[in-house]
């Protein structure tokens, strides 16, 4: 049971951007220890199961190992729902006694190199490793993942925030969640990975979503992108580790107490706010909290007009920095530091426009690109023009831009040659502007 072979070979292979379905049972080498017999008939079973599930929605299996799957799909949807239908055929399949199949499995979508009819590529290691953390009927999703489909989910299908976890030998920390239906378990023991206490030595943060105080609810896309744009600056800043916007938003309405944030996101202190926004006026409120003493280390109100929008996320983003680390690194608070602050904020916002219209145009493209449906996705490419439109050398608006167009071609909403080499063109012509921005980096290897 060691065979190691491509599968389906006239079938369509996805290529570029892929969504990558990886499988395996639960305990089976037990099994076949103490039931051979059994689990001989079983695996067979389970082998056509999957097959079908995965080639129903036009999935290709690249690679079996043992019991193992390994299947590739053109777009996130169908990869979720054959995983989703896998997992609700196993949990009602009749198996023979005493053997019941209990099979994990990880989803991830992210750019690999096709070589020979097999995948290659930084994906295929995070979703193993996504695998490995699981359990005998979970199915996990990376941050990735659930980005491209938490607005696209089958009937009945919902996901469940695990929190971040540290992954085997991967560097970067993934924002992990749980396929859920009705059909199907949903308690399930502590993901088995390497949750690393939280370190002393290095300030962590989360920054919750801004609550929206103005009477107009369509504000909602300024008090977002505000807190998401503080995220983006301290996430640039060295010595600090900031949880992802995913895992930060995830508890966006749903009343839980900072404790319970602060553990599950695994961070030592949370930015909370609020924003009332009329006209031309703006109050922005900002508090640093410092969950094991349960005590403010910052807190500010601003009032001010939208054209000091800058220079009011720059200095909450600069106390943010100067107070952590006088607070959990024992750094002092004079003016050689409030320096190296300033510094190290002008430098992470790099790609910034002065422009406030262009400003106020790309938080609501952005915050439409965070729906992932078609006409907000749309509405998101028409913000966001209008944004580079008025400030052409606004690096973050092309950054932006490439990832709206990439978003309507991996989901099929324009065709796909045109929209990738739109989102390639906006995503170099923001890297010729800033050849640093990580946003834009981001885009283009997704688009290559």
């Amino acid at each position: 049971m060691s065979a190691n072979f491509p599968v389906n070979p006239s079938a369509s292979l996805p290529t570029g951007t892929v969504t990558l379905l990886f499988t395996d049972i639960e305990g089976s080498t037990r099994l076949w220890e103490d039931q051979a017999r059994a689990m001989g008939v079983a695996l067979a079973r389970h082998d056509q199961l999957l097959r079908h599930s995965i080639g129903a929605r036009g999935g290709h299996v690249f690679k079996t190992v043992g019991d193992a799957f390994c299947a590739a799909f053109h777009t996130a949807s169908d990869g979720l729902a054959a995983a989703l239908e896998a997992q609700r055929a196993l949990h009602f399949e009749r198996w023979p006694e005493p053997v019941k199949l209990r099979v994990r499995m990880a989803l991830h979508t992210g750019a690999v190199e096709v070589r020979d009819g097999d995948y290659f590529g930084g994906p295929l290691n995070r979703v193993a490793r996504l695998l490995a953390a699981g359990h005998g009927g979970q199915t996990l999703l990376s941050e990735s993942m659930h980005d491209l489909c938490r607005d696209h989910l089958p009937p009945l299908a919902s996901v469940k925030a695990l929190g971040e976890h540290g992954l085997k030998d991967l560097a970067r920390r993934e924002a992990v969640f749980q396929l859920c239906h009705p059909d199907l378990p949903q308690a399930f023991p502590p993901l088995k990975s390497q949750i690393a206490p939280m370190d002393k030595e290095t300030p962590s943060i989360a920054v919750l979503p801004f609550v929206n105080m103005s009477r107009d609810a369509e504000n909602e896309y300024f008090a977002d992108g505000l807190a998401e744009e503080l995220l983006n600056v301290l996430a640039k800043i060295r010595g600090l580790r900031v949880a992802s916007r995913t895992s930060a938003f995830s508890f966006k309405g749903k009343g839980v107490d900072i404790p319970t944030v602060a553990q599950k996101l695994n961070v030592a202190t949370i930015l909370e706010g609020s924003v009332r926004k009329s006209d031309k006026r703006v109050r922005i409120t900002a508090q640093l909290i410092q969950v094991a003493t349960d005590s403010h280390l910052w807190s500010e109100t601003y009032d001010r007009e939208l054209d000091d929008i800058f220079a009011v996320q720059d200095d909450i983003a600069q106390s943010v920095v100067k107070e952590l680390r006088a607070a959990l690194l024992g750094d002092g608070t004079g003016s050689a530091e409030s320096v190296d602050a300033k510094a190290e904020v002008r430098a992470a916002v790099t790609g910034r426009t002065d422009n406030p219209e262009a400003h106020r145009l790309y938080l609501q493209g952005r915050y439409f690109l965070e729906r992932v449906t078609g006409a907000d996705i749309a509405r998101g490419v028409e913000f966001l023009e209008q944004a580079t439109a008025l400030d052409s050398e606004f690096a973050l608006g092309w950054a932006g831009l490439a990832r709206a167009y990439h978003l309507q071609a991996a989901w099929g909403w324009v065709p796909f040659a045109a929209g990738f080499e739109r989102a390639r063109e906006a995503a170099q012509r923001a890297l010729a502007l800033a050849p640093d921005l990580a946003e834009a980096h981001v885009c283009l290897g997704l688009v290559f």
